[in-house]
């Protein structure tokens, strides 16, 4: 069914119906913004009939209710006026003309250096009457006084302060156009005593033509206006933000909840502010949450109680009647106020209860999440379970729910599909072992461990928090990467073997030496102490400090031996298996990658490096192309430590001659 109608609209009876309130704006609109420029370039472009786009307004009265304000510049007596329309898309437009047009005072803009002005707006009668002159240059702004100076205002080059200077110089004020008669009459005596000196000869024949060809070209100026029936339900409002408003800011979800709220006296925002000042300051991984991820926690737990409410009152009834969980747009727009305040309190003690989880999960900053938008099912889900998530075996049912999700990296795309599925078929898992689609689809390919070179990637972040929960140690100092060393010492993802060292002996390549597996967390004093050295290099120098430290090796996965022996193929593949035997367990399936890294080095490592007997590199995907995402740190030690021998770059050799060969 069609919920619009488009038809023209003269432009003085839409800037008369602004004026007496019965267009008013949307308050989720932002200001007028519109500089000293567009607006002449406007009134030009009207001035010629030329086309300045459509306006889309929708009736006022249907469900649909915003809070409201008057378009700027109109008499604030007029807010109580019977609002007939909310104005979508035009409001820079009519601004500018209401102010240029209709409005009193000078006009409210801003300079080229977006300063802010204020401006009278002529239009210059003899350049509007040549038509070889460019219209723009006959639309003229003046200062508040309605002089122009230069000379830093030693030079008066034009005044207009009386009505006598606008005679003179031929400079109708744009606020008399649509009602020109009193003007026209001052024009006319003025010029009728010194009709000589009048540059057309006839001042009256001149203004006849002024009138035909300029005034009566703003008076008989319509408009294009979509008209939104007020049955419109609100997602086409909102999409009407995302993809017609291309003048104004986009409109999200959360903007057109809190004007709808606003009309039922409830400020949203305000609401919001106080929740995340406090999530934000108690825990730092929730510092990526924002409105309408709220909003969709409370909208998954409203909608899922709709569903059982009707599940109550009609036992038995087919699918298609019973309201389903969600929180897509039009179900967050569905929302209710009574709905919110239900829920609300509830859902920020689920984001509370989401970030200690993390922590559980060694999760501790922002920037260490995998995947911020996989806490919106998860606060969901604190506030559905409670105290069920309590005993351990329902906690490790969540935990392995949340890694599939990471390691299956299943919240990258659209997900508020997977979010009602999370928060229904999740908490059947921990109430009753029936495993979630999501588990039993999840996959990791042994491949993926190769092409991960970011923390950008959510398998990325997740496979060293995995690290951190596994006791991995720090080198230098033998403790624990727990919660304390991530906050006290500064712990980053370095290379294990340095770059500058793959690049010399032998010449890896980078999509090797820069995959995940050839890193490993490391504080930044320890990252110093490594340098481009080769690990046979650096590892005496940190057994100084750490007589562990080849526990601690172990702990990061790898073979103090082959490490020692800089055996870079021996520990990419052994490293590699250890990664997936953690991914294994933390998705509760088995998987094996040593072909794969085989087939990796085979294809990667130079000839002679490689293992001796023959690999199938024919499935191996193409990694060359990858970009490092990373910043270099492992030639900051060769600076800082040049007194501990280092004088310049260097390679050191293996200590089995020079060749680091696959282990068989």
């Amino acid at each position: 069914m069609t919920t619009f109608t488009t038809h023209p609209v003269s432009l003085k009876t839409l800037l008369n119906q602004i004026e007496a309130g019965h267009i008013q704006l949307p308050e989720f609109q932002r200001g007028w913004v519109w500089d000293d420029y567009r607006i002449r370039a406007l009134l030009a472009s009207i001035s010629r009939g030329f086309p300045i786009g459509a306006v889309m307004t929708l009736q006022a009265g249907g469900n649909i209710k915003f809070k409201t304000r008057l378009v700027e510049g109109v008499d604030s007596s007029r807010a109580n006026e019977s609002l007939s329309q909310f104005l979508l898309d035009g409001q820079q437009r009519l601004t500018s003309l209401y102010q240029a047009l209709k409005y009193e005072g000078p006009v409210n803009t801003r300079d080229s250096r977006n300063k802010r002005i204020k401006r009278w707006y002529y239009i210059d009668m003899i350049k509007a009457a040549d038509d070889s002159t460019d219209r723009e240059e006959a639309v003229v702004s003046v200062p508040e006084d309605r002089r122009i100076t230069r000379d830093f205002g030693r030079e008066e080059t034009l005044n207009l302060s009386t009505r006598e200077n606008e005679y003179q110089h031929h400079m109708l004020p744009t606020e008399c156009i649509f009602d020109p008669m009193g003007w026209m009459l001052g024009y006319l005596e003025y010029w009728q005593a010194k009709a000589d000196k009048h540059p057309f000869g006839n001042p009256i024949s001149f203004w006849g033509r002024f009138n035909e060809h300029i005034i009566n070209a703003f008076a008989e100026y319509d408009i294009p206006v979509i008209d939104l029936a007020k049955q419109t339900p609100k997602e086409a409002v909102c999409t009407v933000f995302e993809k017609v408003n291309t003048g104004g800011v986009t409109l999200t979800v959360f903007e057109l909840v809190t004007a709808s709220f606003a009309a039922d006296d409830f400020a949203l925002r305000d609401d919001w502010d106080a929740r995340r000042s406090r999530m934000h300051a108690a825990f730092g991984v929730l510092r990526g949450i924002e409105g309408e991820q709220f909003l969709q926690a409370v909208t998954l737990l409203a909608t899922q109680e709709q569903r059982r409410r009707k599940q109550r009152e009609q036992p038995g009834a087919p699918p298609n009647q019973v309201p389903r969980i969600g929180c897509q747009k039009r179900d967050i727009l569905s929302l209710t106020l009574a709905e919110y305040v239900a829920w609300a309190d509830e859902v920020e003690r689920g984001f509370e209860q989401t970030a200690k989880f993390l922590h559980s999960q060694f999760v501790f900053k922002l920037q260490d999440v995998p995947y911020n938008t996989q806490l919106v099912p998860l606060a969901a889900l604190f506030v559905e379970l409670g105290s069920e998530l309590t005993p351990a075996d329902a906690n490790a049912r969540l935990e392995h729910w949340y890694w599939s999700g990471i390691f299956g990296e299943v919240y990258g795309g659209a997900i508020e599909t997977q979010y009602a599925l999370d928060l229904a078929e999740v908490a059947e898992y921990v109430r009753r072992g029936s495993l979630p689609r999501l588990i039993t689809e999840a996959t990791f390919s042994p491949e993926r461990l190769i092409s991960l070179r970011s923390r950008i990637s959510a398998a990325y972040r997740g496979l060293y928090a995995l690290q951190m929960k596994s006791h991995a140690t720090d080198w230098r100092t033998g403790k624990a990467l727990n919660v304390t060393a991530y906050h006290d010492d500064p712990i980053d993802i370095h290379h294990i073997f340095p770059v500058a060292w793959c690049k010399a002996n032998p010449p890896i390549p980078e999509w090797l030496y820069n995959s995940i597996i050839n890193k490993t967390p490391i504080d930044a004093e320890t990252n110093r102490r490594i340098g481009g050295r080769a690990p046979s290099g650096y590892l005496p120098l940190l057994r100084r400090h750490n007589a562990r430290l080849d526990e601690t090796l172990r702990s990061h996965w790898l073979n103090p031996d082959l490490l020692e022996g800089d055996d870079f193929s021996g520990c990419f593949i052994e490293r590699g298996e250890q990664m997936l035997g953690l991914i294994s367990r933390a998705m509760g399936r088995n998987i094996s990658g040593r072909e794969v890294f085989r087939s990796a080095l085979i294809r990667g490592m130079p000839e002679g490096w490689g293992p001796d007997d023959e690999a199938d590199v024919d499935g191996l995907p193409e990694f060359d192309d990858f970009e490092d995402a990373e910043p270099d740190y492992d030639e900051i030690g060769l600076v800082a430590y040049s007194d501990e021998g280092v004088g310049s770059l260097r390679v050191t050799p293996t200590r089995s001659g020079g060749q680091a060969r696959v282990r068989q």
